[in-house]
């Protein structure tokens, strides 16, 4: 079975560590993070096909996760997760997530 390499954004690595007493809710982004890592971008829900941004979803708590996966070298890059807000807010995210990744992966 393949494993895909998770690399971690640091707005997710700086919102990690804000959540990191909340157990809740770290126990539910664990068992996201390992459903990435086994099944790859086949966990998520593609948002953008030309970008590949996919989101991956819980319903309680509402948590939405953002990242991209790279087919090249079998990485996914978290980029941000939120708990659920209103789609004007979400969009703002999904448009923020890839912004940067076209300033991420223009340069490579």
């Amino acid at each position: 079975m393949e494993k895909f390499d998770l690399v971690f954004d640091e707005i997710i690595s700086k919102q990690l560590r804000k959540i990191a007493k909340n157990l809740r809710v770290k126990k539910i982004l664990s068992k996201m993070f390992d459903k990435l890592e086994y099944r790859g971008p086949f966990a998520g829900k593609l948002l953008d096909s030309r970008l590949f941004v996919y989101e991956m979803k819980t319903k309680h708590p509402p948590i939405r996760l953002y990242f991209k996966y790279n087919s090249t070298t079998k990485e996914i890059y978290i980029f941000e997760f939120e708990m659920k807000k209103d789609k004007i807010k979400q969009q703002k995210i999904i448009n923020k997530i890839k912004n940067k990744i076209l300033k991420i992966f223009s340069k490579t």
